[in-house]
This record gives C-alpha cells, sequence and structure tokens, in this order.
C-alpha cells in the first residue's frame, strides 16, 4: 500500500516513524509547509517531498492519503483528495467545523472513495477488553459511567496552533474519549451538558479543561471531566453496572463483583500479532489494516467518516453547551437534513 501523508508534525512524525518499520505500506510522498522538516523527512525516508498538496495529489501514485495536518485543515485536505480520486486516513477530527465535516463525508460518497477517521483509542488492549467483556454482561446492564482524564500536557507538546484554540481540550482529546463512549457502549448520543474553564497555571490561551454529562440512548449516563493542567497523567474509566464495576486505566482492567470491596485484575483480551504496543503506536496496526480493506472495498471501516459523525455531533453539542450553559439534543445538532447528506438518514439516535 502507497501512501501520501500530509503533515509530518508530531502525530505525522508518529506515523512516519510506525510505517517506516513495516514492508507492507510504504509513504511514498509527504506534504509539508515546512521546508526544513520535509527535507529532513525526504532524507531519512527516501520519499517525495512537496510543500502543496494539489502538487503532491497530481503528481503522485498511491493508494490512500493520510492526513495529520492541523486540525482546522482537515475538512479542506479531506476533500481534496478525495475529489482527486484517493481513499483518506484522516487524524481526528475528521474537521473543526461540523457542518465540513458532513461535507467531507457527502463528498467520499459523490466520488465513491472511503474516508475514516484515525481513532487509535478503540483499538487499544484494555478498550478492546473492556468491549468483550461488556458485550458478554459481565456487568450486567449499565446505568452510570465516570471517566476522569488529567493530564499534565502543556501546550509545547502539541502544534502550535493548539495553544491558541478557543476549545483545545474539548476538541484535541475529549472527542477521542466521545468516540469511546460510542463504541464501548454501542450506543448513540442523546443530548450533553458541558463546561469549559482554564484551570489556573494553564498555558492555553483559553480553556484548558473541560466536563460534561452525556446521556446516551437506554438511559445510560455518563459524567466526564478531563483537563491539560495536572501533575502527571491520571486516566479512570468507572462502568457501574447491576453485576458489579468494571475499571481501567487504558493499560489494566479490573472488575469488582457486586457486593465485594476490592478489584480484582483481569486477563487483557489478546490481540493480533503486531497490535500489542503502547502509545503512540497503539491501533496503528489495526488502523492501517482497515484502510487497506476500505480502499479494495472488502469491507467498511470501523471508523468509517460517516460513522464518525456522530462522535462530532457529540463534540458540537459540547461545545455548544459551553457557550450558552444548557442541555444541547444530538437531534439538534445532527438534525434529519444533515443525515441525509451525510447518507446516515434513518439511523436510531
Amino acid at each position: 500500500m502507497k501512501l501520501i501523508q500530509v503533515g509530518i508534525g508530531e502525530r505525522g512524525g508518529h506515523w512516519i516513524e510506525f510505517i517506516g518499520t513495516r514492508d507492507d505500506v510504504e509513504i511514498v510522498a509527504c506534504v509539508d509547509i515546512d521546508k526544513a522538516a520535509l527535507a529532513e523527512v525526504s532524507e531519512s525516508t527516501g520519499c517525495d517531498a512537496f510543500e502543496s498538496l494539489d502538487d503532491a495529489l497530481a503528481q503522485v501514485e498511491a493508494d490512500g492519503v493520510i492526513i495529520a495536518s492541523p486540525s482546522f485543515l482537515h475538512g479542506e485536505h479531506s476533500k481534496a483528495a478525495l475529489r482527486a480520486g484517493f481513499a483518506v486516513m484522516v487524524e481526528k477530527p475528521l474537521a473543526a467545523d461540523f457542518s465540513e465535516a458532513v461535507d467531507v463525508v457527502a463528498t467520499a460518497r459523490e466520488v465513491d472513495r472511503p474516508v475514516m477517521v484515525a481513532e487509535n483509542y478503540r483499538f487499544f488492549q484494555a478498550e478492546r477488553t473492556l468491549r468483550k467483556l461488556l458485550d458478554e454482561g459481565k456487568a450486567g446492564q449499565i446505568d452510570t459511567v465516570f471517566c476522569v482524564d488529567r493530564r499534565d500536557q502543556p501546550s509545547g507538546t502539541q502544534g502550535e496552533w493548539v495553544k491558541s484554540m478557543p476549545e483545545p481540550f474539548l476538541t484535541e482529546i475529549a472527542v477521542h474519549h466521545f468516540d469511546s463512549f460510542r463504541y464501548l457502549f454501542g450506543s448513540e448520543p442523546v443530548s450533553v451538558w458541558a463546561r469549559s474553564y482554564n484551570p489556573h497555571g494553564s498555558d492555553y490561551d483559553q480553556n484548558g479543561a473541560a466536563e460534561a454529562l452525556i446521556e446516551m440512548r437506554d438511559g445510560l449516563s455518563i459524567q466526564y471531566s478531563g483537563s491539560f493542567v495536572g501533575s502527571r497523567y491520571d486516566f479512570d474509566l468507572l462502568i457501574c453496572g447491576e453485576r458489579g464495576d468494571l475499571r481501567t486505566n487504558r493499560s489494566k482492567v479490573w472488575w469488582r463483583e457486586k457486593g465485594r470491596r476490592s478489584f480484582a485484575e483481569m486477563p487483557l483480551l489478546e490481540l493480533p500479532a503486531g497490535e500489542e504496543q503502547r502509545y503512540p503506536n497503539a491501533g496503528m496496526q489495526s488502523l492501517l489494516i482497515q484502510f487497506r480493506d476500505a480502499i479494495h472495498g472488502r469491507a467498511e471501516a470501523e471508523t468509517s467518516g460517516a460513522d464518525n459523525l456522530w462522535t462530532l455531533a457529540m463534540y458540537k453539542a459540547a461545545l455548544q453547551s459551553a457557550n450558552n450553559g444548557e442541555y444541547v439534543s444530538i437531534e439538534d445538532t445532527f438534525t434529519p437534513e444533515l443525515q441525509q447528506k451525510a447518507g446516515v438518514a434513518g439511523r436510531v439516535t
């Protein structure tokens, strides 16, 4: 599989490094406006270097395009690659604006090329294990979920554009977790209430933290809280069911039967060979396999653009709620008209 990569910053660098270890996929061209970085990548990998995406799309033969450019350019770059006849795998978010994300999915349908989002959290070993346990009914009916993500992640650890974003935590991190909730519980959102703020000690220009109350279909309630300003990375997901509680720190999974005082560690689900890696490589192999299968028409990607619109609808509702302080209905966010345009009309929410 031959790929063009757009963006060679931090996340783009992860893709270049990971793909460089494989013999079944190759980055044949890279696109970026940073001439020095382009020259370095071109020298180390042998790929062609372009400062213009249009030039790369016109001159390079490839099977697809990986888009790892700044998030506010994802929609523009995705549509350009699709219209040039390429399949697309784009880092989250699919687009910075929800209506533009719908345009991307509509464009993919129009030109009959696949678009998928690189939502790697779904493929983490602990996350796959949790999904299996939930599918088996380990905890019984789930009523309440608590998720806390605290990280020591100043703006300098991310792209330069993140520091000045109006809602950096909701945009760069919470959207991942929203997708995880949909995946883990096999359910779609009904409404979202959110509040965003900028903690003391934050070097972000705006709102490096957020919290949300999310109602999912079937009455599931999720309490969510996250921040870029913590003393260390600390993640905790607690799933409360009628038979007991499941818990994960994204590396391990624990189970506590109802009535017991302590948790017991659960064995992790065995993953395909090569997929046991930790972040930043966790999930990359599965994403590439799904991208390849989508390119060849064998299967729709689990994180297809059409599916990811429901994650972005949660994100859009959270942004709107953080702005007006009210609960926001997903139906009002992802309207029947937009569903029709994206080709997902009729899906139950």
